[in-house]
């Protein structure tokens, strides 16, 4: 076991310094998106979150619960979480395999597609509604680097993970975490207890969804339900798989809210 474990720090640093970017910048900050004054502007010690909300304007179109803050400081940790999840994914490929379980291979090997794609975005969880930031407790500082991102609000939810096929659904206020699950058939290699939901802030929380542990959600427009995979069905030694997907499906902002428009 202790070889296995050394085997896998091997490969995460291998596959980290793979996906390494420059984070040297400027003194400066970026706002864009939804905002009247896109782009770069001069960061100053003391500079706080309000100040370059207002420098950039956040416009009245804009959406805050899915406002991104991107910080440099934050991208080589989350290069070694998405590399982490790279290596998880392929053992549990290869221990699928080796159970003759095609099924779970299949959906392990989509899914490492689908990681492979992310990109590595440092974003971190912070309020970003404007008025929110009048108080002062909610007010941080900038850190040089750093990038303010403002979508339009979306009018979907995602569901990914161990389903059959990644849906996007219409959102309803009035339907349930249950409902929009209904509309996305779980894969038969899916953990049928328990899901996570990643609301568009990028905050995260684990929910029981069987009768003996369900519990209640809220979901906002725009949050995405990652369903895990059976953890019965992992190797012993990448089983952390389903909190490390979520964590990092947790920095993908794109994921929610409209930012190419």
């Amino acid at each position: 076991m202790i070889a296995l474990r050394m085997l896998r720090r091997a490969a995460v640093a291998a596959l980290a310094a793979g996906a390494l970017v420059s984070t040297v910048s400027a003194d400066t900050i970026y706002v864009d998106g939804a905002v009247l004054k896109p782009g770069e502007y001069q960061w100053q010690p003391g500079a706080r979150l309000h100040d370059a909300v207002v420098a950039g304007q956040v416009s009245a179109q804009a959406w805050p619960l899915g406002a991104a803050l991107l910080r440099q400081s934050a991208i080589e940790p989350q290069q070694r979480l998405k590399a982490g999840v790279l290596y998880e994914l392929r053992a549990n490929k290869l221990h699928a395999r080796a159970e003759n379980n095609p099924e779970l291979q299949q959906l392990l090997e989509r899914m490492e597609s689908f990681v492979e794609r992310l990109p590595v975005t440092g974003r971190v969880v912070a309020q970003l509604d404007p008025f929110q930031l009048l108080i002062a407790s909610n007010n941080d500082l900038l850190e040089a680097g750093d990038e303010l991102v403002y979508p339009r609000r979306p009018s979907t939810i995602r569901v990914l993970g161990a389903v059959a096929s990644d849906c996007q659904l219409a959102f309803d206020a009035a339907l349930r975490l249950k409902d929009y699950l209904r509309q996305c058939p779980a894969h038969p290699a899916a953990d049928r207890n328990a899901v996570h939901v990643i609301q568009p802030d990028g905050t995260r929380e684990r929910i029981g969804i069987a009768h003996w542990n369900e519990q209640q959600a809220t979901l906002a427009v725009g949050a995405v339900i990652y369903v895990p995979v059976n953890p019965a069905a992992l190797s012993p030694e990448a089983r952390e798989l389903n909190e490390d997907m979520a964590a990092l499906l947790a920095t993908q902002y794109s994921l929610g809210g409209r930012y190419s428009e």
